[in-house]
């Protein structure tokens, strides 16, 4: 059982990057991203000042990493737990947008500050306060941007901090092209989640992680109590150690982006978890945020497009 102080602690493991987005070689917006961090803003919205979230991730010492703290913590997000490299620079990734309006995206995050967070002594240091958090959330682009060493050192301490009492929340986000191969990205992502308080995995990822699959195949072979599949537009499903529901999610008639569609909704869960809520009110209100997410452009809407209900 968590005390009251650690149980309104939440850290969020990941990274952010620059991002770059508009017509190529001609005027380029600049902006911000990352899966978990997408999460993290819209989890601390929805908790409020009664409850802290920490990123954790690593940055540069840099004008531009200087700028994403600034902005960060004007979302309420604590960056006590960034780590600053002298040498290295954050991530960066460009929006492209075609004819057609199909986006595509081009990465710069192989040498990124964020992938060495976990690496050497002083680093290495940052895994021993993660028992300082009730709750740990994170997804697989969290553990594929670390080095192997990085990888061994988190998962050990995320053995300690399950043992301490810590409640790990994980979402399946799986990007190909940033594991060397799909055995080894299974081997991971089982080792997470057998010790995962609550799995939240995307129906499509798990199929092209594992092949084509039923749905009692996926939770059969996720060793997790509490598992929400995410399916889009479609119910999502929840199994509670056998117990089955489903939640349908609302519908959306503008819809503009969906890049941020299942971060959002897994901050919405996460957030009715952690306050007490049921599986089913829940998903309920990660889909309420997801519906509000996808009707306007870019990750990360205003306050006011959320029409936040107090928590």
């Amino acid at each position: 059982m968590l005390n009251k102080e650690r149980g309104c602690r939440i850290g969020v493991i990941g990274e952010c990057m620059v991002e770059l987005q508009g017509t190529m070689f001609s005027t380029l917006t600049q902006s911000y991203g990352g899966d978990t961090f997408n999460t993290a803003v819209y989890l601390k919205r929805l908790l409020g000042a009664s409850y802290r979230i920490s990123y954790i991730t690593g940055l540069g010492c840099d004008a531009l990493s200087d700028r994403m703290l600034d902005l960060w913590q004007k979302e309420g997000i604590d960056t006590s737990y960034v780590v600053r490299s002298p040498n290295k620079l954050p991530g960066l990734y460009q929006i492209s947008v075609a004819d057609n309006g199909e986006r595509s995206f081009q990465y710069w995050r192989n040498d990124a500050a964020a992938k060495y967070i976990f690496d050497d002594e002083t680093t290495e240091s940052l895994a021993s306060h993660l028992s300082e958090f009730g709750w740990l959330y994170l997804s697989g682009i969290s553990l594929a941007i670390l080095t192997d060493k990085g990888r061994e050192t988190l998962l050990n301490a995320l053995d300690r901090y399950v043992a301490d009492g810590g409640n790990v929340l994980f979402d399946n986000n799986y990007r190909p092209v940033l594991w060397p191969t799909k055995e080894d990205c299974q081997a991971y992502y089982m080792r997470v989640l057998s010790l995962s308080k609550i799995a939240l995995l995307t129906e499509d990822d798990e199929h092209l992680l594992w092949g084509y699959g039923s749905i009692d195949q996926v939770i059969a072979r996720t060793p997790t109590n509490e598992i929400v599949i995410k399916r889009g537009s479609e119910p999502c499903l929840i199994d509670v150690e056998g117990k089955r529901s489903e939640v349908a999610a609302q519908r959306v008639q503008n819809i503009v982006d969906t890049t941020a569609a299942g971060d959002s909704f897994a901050a919405g869960y996460c957030y009715g978890r952690i306050v007490g809520k049921s599986p089913e009110e829940s998903a309920r209100a990660g889909h309420s945020i997801a519906s509000r997410v996808i009707q306007y452009p870019g990750a990360i809407i205003s306050k006011e497009r959320m029409k936040l209900e107090s928590a």
